[in-house]
């Protein structure tokens, strides 16, 4: 074991993606709150895969990779917040209906590009192990925006979720708040990219506190144990990808699913024990 991890730990490839690896898991830790609180699952399955469009569109007029995917998703996210609830298009319809165009496009214009420009892999699937120093400083000054929104605004949008109506009542924006927190998820799902891909990046946002979910009570502590497990899953999908040779991205979020299970079996046995007790 131990010359595995000192291994591990001394592979230039392993510490090159360490960093961005766990900054990305300290936000989705954090916004996979938001998300399973506000029940914005479906939206980070819409906006991910949106989120190809900016890829075709920066691939096809070279432009920057993550920073267009991040403009594309943010617009597709807003553009959601303000679909009218009305005519059947409610904001499940919308999150369908511009998943799909939004792919359809990025497919498209992707297909029309040089091959050897366009790692498809690695955008569907993620591959954290290929990250260039602009990737890394992108990846760095996103989390940081994110990381900020959530100081300023996580009260806000944690009273949001519970009861929209006392929010707005107690003085809460929650019209602006709520455009602010899409776009902020918009943000997030593309720095999942290259972590996850565009296929996996809902498990990011939605496992970890998905697990977390099971122990915690308050805010702090949802927050608490979705950082833990989202770090645990991360470094320990890293060194599943590093010993077995598997997809980074897919490792991370297998491990995940481990947690999740284990996190829900362990809370069953603890209520069946908690009912045997009670008799």
């Amino acid at each position: 074991m131990l010359d595995f991890l000192s291994a591990f730990f001394s592979s230039p490839v392993m510490l090159g993606a360490l960093f961005p690896a766990l900054l990305i898991a300290v936000i989705t830790s954090s916004m996979s709150m938001m998300v399973l609180a506000h029940r914005l699952s479906f939206l980070t399955v819409g906006v991910s895969h949106a989120s190809l469009a900016g890829l075709g569109l920066a691939v096809t007029f070279s432009l920057p990779l993550l920073p267009t995917a991040a403009l594309t998703a943010i617009l597709v996210a807003l553009a959601l917040a303000m679909m009218p609830n009305r005519q059947g298009i409610n904001e499940d319809a919308g999150t369908g209906l511009l998943f799909a165009g939004s792919m359809a496009l990025g497919v498209i214009l992707i297909s029309n590009a040089n091959s050897y420009e366009v790692d498809l892999f690695g955008l569907l699937f993620g591959n954290i192990l290929t990250v260039s120093e602009q990737d890394s400083q992108w990846i760095t000054w996103g989390s940081l925006l994110v990381l900020l929104s959530l100081v300023v605004w996580a009260k806000s949008w944690w009273s949001m979720s519970f009861d929209m109506v006392t929010a707005k009542a107690s003085g809460i924006a929650t019209s602006r708040l709520r455009l602010i927190l899409y776009g902020v998820i918009g943000l997030t799902v593309v720095m999942c990219v290259k972590l996850a891909g565009i296929v996996l990046t809902t498990g990011l946002l939605v496992l970890p506190g998905a697990c977390a979910w099971f122990w915690g009570r308050s805010m702090f502590s949802l927050w608490a144990l979705s950082l833990a497990f989202s770090l645990l899953g991360t470094l320990g999908g890293l060194m599943w990808s590093y010993q077995y040779d598997w997809p980074s991205g897919a490792a991370i979020i297998l491990m995940l699913c481990v947690l999740f299970v284990c996190s829900w079996f362990i809370s069953w046995l603890k209520q069946q024990w908690q009912e045997h007790s009670a008799h």
